[in-house]
């Protein structure tokens, strides 16, 4: 066992899962969470510098697809689950593995470096109004992909008299009472914040730059993410892979035919159409807002360009609004790199095939690791489109890193994870940003990324293939082959197959039966049973 001291920041899914896996493998770890509880962004903050999930937020995927690979979401949690919910079960998670012990609360990271020497990491830990700091061997980052706030500028910005505040500090409806109001940005977050200032909200704008892809959770009186099993995933990363130009046409089809059949003929005034592509751009939750715009309480505008006055603000379109209290930005979130910089490279990508203008890219193997440290360093916050579903794929990616760290899979040698990287960039830049130059720089190559990490962690999913592995298993177990390939994604069957690589689960079979019986049962709904939508309070 390896008994080197690691460090872990965040204590949502991602940290959680890091902590108990390495700590299983003989690694000695403490975790430093700023907040007070487990959870990450679904653990409720008034602090407006942290990113939370508001008390009406839903998951945008149900819960069958969702949880951690040996401990089940409980039956008696809703289809899609609330923020105090998922706070919950990661609370018990954490008690029941007794990891707690091994945390550390209202800790913040506010510098990490190496020592003198260039053999250990430092540290630097504020709590409690003291910083200390503390030498370790190893780290992983697991501080989440949304934990700083994308806020723009305007041109004319300092006239304005009016509130400016970004999503992330948006807490209560109530300060906006009577107050005309201005939500940039049509995404997610706007649709928990919009349907909360409408009863409030003398009037509620939403600007928006161009299209966006807006779903419902239920399709059919069926939760839509159970429509996507293993085999049908391993299908699109083929197409991915080997014929992207269709791939991305197919895909693009197919949702705007389910959009238009969800929600109808979209007026043409609400300028969602045309859509971005799904390949580069996840669809919004926003299924709450289209009642809004359909009876004109929710007004769509174009993007916003400037302020004029006090309070008067200019549109893409020439539009201008007087009277304007408030501007609430829901333009997104990103990695904070702060305390980890600037040891974390970045740069452009060279000999792209297109002239790419975009922001630098940061330097990581696998879109994980510093090349420079790659045996003692990890950022679990650079990796869109890398996972499957919520938090099932943690436990995986904590798998692969405890087996990196412990030798048990042994990485390419520097100069061939820095030609990956120049490589990896090139991609980004022609596949990626040449579709959509508004897409998230870190987008991995699915087919790449989830399959070097299911071979490191040993999951041994390719007993579900066309291989001989495959086959066997088809020979000797043709109930749980048709269920691990067609039924119900779930990452109990993560911890199914013995790989001497991590550990299995004893109830890896039984958890996998029980969902699949559970959706069998419960769907499809009836349409006046589809417990959807939710009432909108604070």
């Amino acid at each position: 066992m390896d008994r080197s001291k690691v460090a872990i920041i965040g204590a949502g899914p991602s940290g959680l899962t890091m902590l108990k896996a390495l700590r299983e493998d003989g690694f000695t770890v403490t975790l430093f969470e700023r907040r007070h509880n487990v959870g990450g962004l679904w653990a409720y903050s008034d602090n407006p510098a942290y990113t939370t999930a508001l008390p009406v937020t839903r998951a945008n995927i149900s819960k069958f697809t969702c949880g951690f690979s040996d401990f089940p979401i409980p039956d008696r949690y809703p289809t899609y689950m609330q923020p105090h919910e998922f706070q919950e079960y990661m609370e018990d998670y954490a008690k029941h593995f007794d990891l707690l012990r091994d945390i550390v609360f209202g800790a913040t990271l506010t510098h990490a470096r190496r020592n003198g020497d260039d053999t250990a990491w430092l540290l630097d830990i504020e709590k409690g109004g003291t910083t200390e700091t503390a030498a370790f061997d190893r780290v992983a980052f697991c501080h989440g992909y949304q934990s700083k706030a994308d806020v723009p500028t305007f041109e004319g910005q300092e006239l304005f008299q009016g509130t400016i505040i970004h999503s992330q500090a948006y807490r209560d409806p109530d300060q906006f009472k009577d107050k005309k109001v201005v939500v940039v940005g049509l995404s997610s977050t706007a649709g928990d914040v919009i349907p909360t200032l409408i009863p409030v909200a003398s009037k509620v704008y939403i600007s928006h730059r161009r299209g966006a892809i807006p779903f419902r959770r239920y399709r059919n009186g069926t939760p839509n993410d159970l429509g996507i099993t293993w085999r049908r995933r391993q299908l699109s990363q083929f197409l991915q892979r080997y014929f992207p130009t269709l791939s991305r046409r197919v895909a693009d089809l197919t949702v705007a035919f389910l959009s238009r059949r969800a929600f109808g003929p979209l007026d043409p005034a609400w300028r969602l159409e045309p859509f971005p592509s799904i390949t580069v751009n996840l669809p919004g939750s926003f299924e709450l807002l289209m009642p809004l715009l359909q009876d004109g309480s929710l007004t769509s505008l174009h993007g916003l360009t400037r302020f004029t006055g006090p309070k008067t603000v200019e549109f893409a379109d020439g539009t201008v609004l007087n009277d304007v209290d408030a501007v609430v930005l829901c333009t997104g979130y990103s990695a904070d790199w702060s305390a980890v910089a600037p040891w974390i490279e970045t740069s452009l990508p060279q000999g792209a095939s297109v002239e790419y203008t975009g922001p630098e890219m940061q330097r990581l193997w696998m879109n994980m690791f510093p090349a420079r440290y790659a045996d003692s360093a990890v950022l679990l916050c650079y990796s869109a489109f890398g996972k499957n579903n919520g938090f099932s794929f943690g436990d995986v990616t904590a798998w692969a890193v405890s087996n990196v760290w412990r030798g048990v899979e042994k990485l390419p040698a520097r100069h061939e994870m820095e030609q990956w990287i120049d490589e990896h960039q090139r991609w980004v830049a022609e596949k990626c940003w040449a579709v959509d130059d508004k897409c998230d720089t870190s987008m991995v190559r699915q087919w790449e990324f989830q399959g070097w990490l299911h071979r490191t962690a040993g999951t041994g999913m390719e007993n579900l293939g066309w291989g001989w592995k495959g086959w066997a298993f088809w020979w000797r177990d043709r109930k749980m082959y048709g269920l691990m390939n067609d039924g119900l994604e779930t990452a109990h069957a993560f911890r199914y197959f013995e790989t001497g690589r991590r550990r299995t689960w004893d109830g890896a079979r039984d958890a996998i039966l029980h969902a699949n019986e559970v959706v069998q049962n419960m769907f499809p709904m009836k349409e006046d049973d589809i417990p959807w939508p939710p009432k909108v309070k604070m």
